[in-house]
């Protein structure tokens, strides 16, 4: 079973959950999305955290490329470019390496499934309307590619055959099985920085053999983060959106 994991987002207090979540189970591999910084307060324990998983297979996100100084903040919000400058000015030697480090997708995890932050076409874009996702589908090979970025869990599917193309809006806990002659763009939604009105932690399970994946949606302690997120004096809006899941 692979756990594929987004938008961390510096977010201790979710990704312990998760890594519980983990522990009892007989993991094969952690496949992460990018952004695994940026928003929240503990960026050198969630990287320090990150670097112990094995096997692990990641790629960059846009925050992660900023964080590292590979490219300026002018895209982002206020709160995200302060939130960016306090990262990078924490960041110990060792994590701002494994940022920088960090490759760029899409990522092939070898014939099972593709790996992307923003779309397979371009790292920064956000996949939310049926368009792009078209265009998306011609820029991977295979059945599947996992993307984060939108913060928002569920998958594109396309069938072939049928010229069909269809958001689904996966049901927590239940498998989902991927159909013979359809290509999947699936999102896990995020572990840090949930957008979908839920508060909860959002990742997923892949079962490469049975070609099946599954939504999973936990509670963590979002008052702790947010605390962590005010004491280290970012901006408030990144704290109180952790409430509501926006």
């Amino acid at each position: 079973m692979d756990i594929i994991l987004s938008d961390l987002h510096a977010n201790l207090h979710a990704l312990r959950v998760v890594l519980r979540y983990a522990k009892r189970r007989a993991v094969s591999r952690f496949a992460l999305l990018g952004d695994l910084v940026g928003y929240g307060a503990q960026p050198n324990q969630v990287l320090e955290m990150v670097r112990e998983l094995k096997p692990r297979i990641s790629v960059r996100g846009n925050h992660d490329k900023v964080c590292a100084g590979l490219e300026p903040a002018l895209a982002f919000s206020g709160p995200a470019r302060g939130s960016a400058e306090w990262t990078q000015e924490r960041l110990s030697r060792e994590n701002l390496h494994f940022l920088e480090s960090l490759p760029i997708g899409p990522l092939a995890v070898g014939e099972d499934y593709v790996l992307a932050h923003g779309s397979p076409m371009d790292e920064d874009a956000y996949l939310l309307h049926p368009r792009d996702a078209l265009m998306a589908f011609d820029s991977f090979h295979g059945q599947l590619c996992f993307f984060g970025h939108t913060h928002l869990p569920g998958c594109f599917e396309l069938d072939e055959e049928a010229h069909q193309l269809t958001w689904l809006t996966l049901q927590e806990g239940e498998w989902f099985s991927l159909r013979e002659g359809c290509r999947y763009l699936v999102n896990p939604g995020s572990v840090g920085q949930p957008r979908d009105r839920d508060p909860r932690l959002s990742f997923m399970t892949f079962d490469p053999s049975k070609r099946r994946l599954r939504l999973h949606r936990l509670d963590y302690d979002h008052k702790g983060a947010a605390r962590a997120i005010r004491q280290a004096g970012l901006h408030a809006h990144l704290a109180d959106r952790l409430a509501y899941g926006i």
